[in-house]
């Protein structure tokens, strides 16, 4: 309950502006405009409604932030996990194979190399295109130097049935790729200077980048969320 009677008090400030000068009528009634708003709760019903926006608004963003960057996080996870596939040496060891004639011969099992280059590609493309919804500066950056780092690599994948397209995803022209010198495959895949190795280094710098700056947006909005919720709640407690 206010300590003042609204309309004793009204009538007073009334008389006492009434006795100013005609020339500052203007700012006078703007004076009183603000006072009776203050006194009959109307600014205190505006500032709870735009602190209460303002907090929704955080959440939401903070919401769609830490979505875009959860499902790139997931998208990574799981091109790592073909990459580590197909960088399995075991999978170029060569396998004993029998053609149409029945002749045997020692050679690399192609299809099954073609099976893991094709998980890993249908990942990483999914991957990239995940990337560029995302919402975080270091996440960003890795992702251009993840991308760029394929691009190097551009030529040499060429020679085995794989084109680098101008939106950096990964194409794979399996014909060509089972004409492909099977040792072109291992060298790019296996070792450890191997660009696959490179690649893998890329994408782990890009996966710590998402996490970093998914603590990034806790900070951002937990802090301004708080705020805004706190300072409403002083406005709910004036009501």
């Amino acid at each position: 309950m206010s300590i003042f009677n609204v309309t004793n008090d009204n009538n007073y400030m009334n008389s006492i502006f009434s006795s100013l000068p005609t020339t500052g009528g203007a700012s006078t009634n703007n004076f009183l405009g603000d006072y009776y708003a203050v006194q009959n709760g109307s600014y205190y019903k505006l500032a709870k409604q735009f602190y209460a926006k303002a907090a929704a608004e955080e959440k939401s963003g903070k919401e769609a932030d830490e979505k875009s960057l959860e499902m790139v996080k997931t998208g990574t996870e799981d091109a790592l996990q073909s990459l580590s596939k197909l960088m399995d040496s075991n999978l170029f060891k060569k396998v004993e194979t029998t053609d149409e004639s029945g002749n045997k011969t020692m050679d690399y099992d192609k299809e099954e190399i073609l099976d893991k280059l094709k998980s890993f590609v249908e990942d990483y493309n999914s991957m990239v295109e995940d990337a560029g919804e995302m919402d975080g500066d270091n996440a960003l950056k890795a992702g251009v130097r993840l991308v760029d780092q394929m691009k190097v690599y551009k030529s040499a994948l060429s020679q085995i049935g794989v084109s680098v397209e101008s939106d950096n995803s990964l194409k794979i022209d399996e014909e060509a790729f089972k004409q492909a010198d099977m040792t072109d495959v291992k060298s790019l895949f296996t070792g450890n200077v191997s660009m696959a190795k490179n690649i893998q280094s890329k994408m782990m710098q890009m996966y710590t980048s998402i996490n970093t700056d998914l603590n990034s947006v806790d900070g951002l909005y937990s802090s301004s969320a708080v705020k805004s919720v706190s300072i409403g709640s002083m406005f709910d407690s004036l009501l």
